[in-house]
């Protein structure tokens, strides 16, 4: 080991740098081509990775050797091949003229895939000074320090809750082998290779790219709460990418991600950390008298962030292989203004629980022997800014309002030494002033009954006129449901995946023959409630009811989570038969349009089309490649995601603030303006079509092709 690493850090590079310089054309013909000869034939490595692949019913690979490392690992996009496969025209590239042993190393010569990636490095990047910093040293020498290179910053804030003893066990067993597959990247992982958190595997065929792809790399590894905040998938996604496409890069400069962290604890202790005011310059000479009243004291998050959710999902559980993260409760979703607990910056800012407590780790060290040198809650910098938010639609809506504020009663007795620099004392929330913002509100026409709580159903949950459904997965539902609740899975609405477009709603004939069987026994006396686990099959059942004109709907506001945050008991197994009926259709205005329908109506100005997919499908930096080959949005279409109207706990806001989000949406209750709501098939669309309906609104119908319709028809 000893000679290697003396070749490694020595001889490789003066080599490298020196075959290079004087000999490419050599270095193409025969060292390279020696691996190129796998690396660049997709039938020969599909043919060695074989055996390691199965399919799912969908025919997508499904191998182990997809799945990403760590918690909550996601499967890798493309095929197995794909991830080793190098284009041709990469050998021809500086990068492709280097030896691939100079720094992959391995055994080129090898004929057995074995004995030819014995010993290889399959991210050289990790050693970024003996390798990228040959040539880039400039950059190198102070990325390997950077926050993204060096986690630093994880160590000392394990560091200062644990005692030596307990620090190094953790280091051990779960920070290095566990924390690192997120918390430390390379040069690879962003301007070659997708992150191994989330499969892993080359995204552009080896070919070295200057910016990381906003997508498999930057999304990939910031995934909740940021990417998911930022492109709308938990609510309504920033304005800086949601209105004016920026990404990551267009704050995050090169010179920031590549720059030395030094001795910082955090990001907020990094000089290069961006602001706002780096480009709003003007807030001190702002004629908003709310930026000149609070710019030394409130960070601009606080007016300016949107619904923001937590970041318990990586500090919670176990890993893929059962190993636990964390055995602390989760924490709750949200923020909290809270005191700055930086030295720097303003006083009032937004805070964050960490998924943390003094038994975090037990079953590995005891209790945290230092527990209380550290805050719960810490310094955040949500990635969900508007210019206009509830916040800041009146000063009262946090003038006044403790339930924003992170006081001493938010705290468990353990943590209250903890947080006592971040928390205000009694009497600090500010109180309600005089000087109110006005805004007007479309008038808004709920129907009460149309939503429920999980008291009101636990209440009525065995009356003789009420029936419950479930549309989760069968799995789901058997493993346990509402009492009483009968299963239905919302793929039986539709024609599902092989048709073309797919997943297209049936007729309203079959559809009541369906809710009329054994398994239902609908009579239009009855009361339906529905409810999910958040991905909006409740939405197409209640299209389905509103399809063969069935009046007495409602849904569980909160869903299944709501219901079990309340400890309110749980059934198991399958539900007995009922009897069937003949359930008699009542004829409904149409409710369906399809691309023609929309064509026609926004050409006569009297529709408008509302996409309520996440921001980054809209923009077509994401798709859905099962239903479609290109991504994209309906020209003219409003980008409105679905997730704006529901708080962090999964319930919908309140009557006052959906109408608020809706009409400075301009998405009005008019009987002019027809509303027709699409997605990707019609599930979102649905489920925005049921709200709607709750909140009064007249005039709305649903794409039921949505955008596999509309791409499909409309090729580019």
């Amino acid at each position: 080991m000893s000679v290697i690493k003396a070749h490694y850090s020595v001889i490789l590079p003066l080599f490298c740098l020196l075959l290079c310089t004087l000999f490419p054309p050599l270095l193409m013909a025969e060292e390279i081509s020696q691996c190129a000869l796998c690396h660049t034939d997709p039938d020969r490595i599909d043919e060695l990775t074989e055996d390691a692949i199965t399919f799912g019913e969908d025919g997508v690979e499904i191998s182990d050797m997809q799945k990403g490392t760590g918690y909550g690992v996601k499967q890798a996009p493309f095929d197995l091949f794909e991830k080793v496969l190098i284009q041709e025209d990469f050998l021809e590239t500086t990068h492709g003229q280097i030896p691939c042993q100079l720094c992959h190393m391995g055994n080129p010569d090898a004929s057995d895939p074995d004995t030819a990636h014995r010993g290889m490095l399959s991210d050289p990047s990790l050693q970024s000074a003996q390798t990228c910093g040959q040539c880039h040293d400039d950059i190198t020498s102070t990325a390997v320090n950077s926050l993204h290179m060096n986690p630093a910053p994880l160590y000392t804030a394990i560091q200062k809750r644990c005692n030596r003893e307990q620090t190094d066990q953790l280091k051990k067993n779960i920070i290095d082998p566990l924390c690192l597959t997120c918390h430390q990247g390379s040069c690879g992982s962003c301007h070659v290779s997708r992150p191994d958190i989330v499969g892993g595997g080359l995204r552009f065929g080896h070919f070295f790219q200057t910016q990381p792809d906003f997508v498999f790399q930057c999304l990939s590894c910031h995934s909740h709460p940021i990417a998911s905040d930022f492109i709308g998938k938990l609510g309504k996604g920033d304005i800086h990418y949601r209105k004016y496409g920026m990404k990551c890069t267009g704050c995050h400069s090169g010179d920031e991600l590549h720059a030395s962290a030094g001795n910082a604890e955090n990001r907020y202790h990094f000089k290069q950390l961006p602001a706002c005011t780096d480009c709003h310059t003007d807030t001190e000479s702002s004629s908003i008298p709310e930026h000149v009243i609070h710019q030394e004291t409130v960070s601009c998050s606080v007016c300016h962030a949107a619904a923001y959710q937590n970041c318990s999902s990586c500090h919670m559980g176990t890993d893929n292989e059962g190993i636990a993260y964390s055995q602390s409760p989760r924490p709750k979703n949200g923020y909290m203004i809270g005191i700055n607990p930086e030295k720097n910056g303003p006083r009032y800012v937004l805070l964050r629980e960490v998924g943390i407590q003094r038994d975090s780790f037990q079953s590995e060290i005891g209790l945290m022997k230092n527990f209380s040198a550290l805050p719960t809650y810490k310094r955040t910098s949500p990635h969900t800014i508007q210019r206009r938010t509830w916040q800041s639609a009146d000063c009262n809506h946090c003038h006044g309002n403790p339930d924003l504020f992170l006081t001493q009663d938010d705290i468990s007795f353990d943590t209250l030494v903890a947080n006592r620099h971040v928390v205000l004392k009694k009497g600090q929330v500010p109180q309600k002033v005089q000087a109110r913002r006005s805004f007007i509100l479309s008038p808004m026409h709920p129907d009460k009954k149309m939503r429920v709580t999980a008291d009101w159903l636990n209440k009525h949950k065995n009356d003789r006129d009420l029936l419950i459904l479930d549309t989760r997965t069968k799995a789901e539902y058997e493993r346990g449901h509402i009492p009483g609740a009968r299963h239905l899975c919302f793929c039986l609405f539709t024609s599902g995946a092989d048709t073309s477009p797919p997943y297209m709603m049936l007729p309203p004939a079959r559809l009541a023959a369906l809710f009329s069987g054994k398994r239902f026994g609908l009579t239009p006396k009855k009361r339906v409630v529905i409810y999910d686990n958040d991905h909006s099959g409740r939405g197409l059942a209640f299209l389905a009811l509103k399809m063969i004109g069935h009046k007495s709907i409602s849904f569980l506001d909160g869903n299944l989570r709501v219901w079990k945050d309340k400890k309110y008991p749980l059934a198991k197994g399958k539900a007995a038969s009922v009897k069937a009926g003949n359930y008699p259709i009542s004829k409904t205005p149409d409710i369906l349009v399809n691309n023609q329908n929309i064509i026609e109506a926004m050409g006569s100005g009297q529709s408008i089309v509302v996409d309520v997919r996440n921001a980054a499908q809209h923009n077509g930096d994401m798709r859905r490649s099962d239903i479609a080959k290109r991504g994209g949005a309906i020209p003219e279409s409003y980008s409105f995601p679905l997730r704006t109207l529901w708080s962090s706990d999964g319930t919908l806001y309140d009557q006052e603030r959906l109408a608020w989000l809706l009409s400075t949406s301009g998405i009005l209750p008019t009987k002019n303006k027809e509303i027709i709501a699409t997605c990707n098939t019609n599930m979102l669309a649905a489920e925005f079509y049921m709200i709607l309906t709750y909140l009064g609104y007249e005039n709305v119908k649903v794409h039921d092709g949505s955008w596999a319709e509309w791409a499909l028809e409309f090729e580019e």
